[in-house]
């Protein structure tokens, strides 16, 4: 690689740019409840579609919660919806299957 001179004073900008991608790095995989701002920067959404999402998609109590008037949403359960896993389905699945394993049990 080669570097000329005329380029030297694009260094300290890199330089910054490295260090703004590292806190980057640092807060996004240490750091589990995002407000919408955040939310919408995570998904690449605007704040209006993650409000309209959160009406008709998102879950109170599973994918955010109000505290105190201030919506905060779970990047775990964001994450699990976005590649289509539902705690309530995963919930259910293994209540039937207990369900089954009781009925078939009265049944002997």
């Amino acid at each position: 690689m080669e570097l000329s001179l005329e380029n030297i004073n694009l260094i300290p900008l890199l330089l910054k740019r490295i260090d703004e991608l590292s806190m980057k790095l640092e807060t996004s995989n240490t750091k589990r409840w995002l407000n919408v701002k955040e939310v919408a920067e995570y998904l690449g959404y605007s704040k209006d579609r993650i409000y309209k999402m959160k009406d008709e998609h998102f879950i109170e109590g599973v994918h955010f919660h109000n505290r105190t008037g201030k919506i905060l949403f779970d990047r775990v359960a964001i994450d699990s919806w976005v590649v289509g896993k539902d705690d309530r389905e995963t919930d259910y699945t293994q209540r039937q299957v207990v369900d089954n394993v009781l009925s078939s049990i009265k049944e002997i």
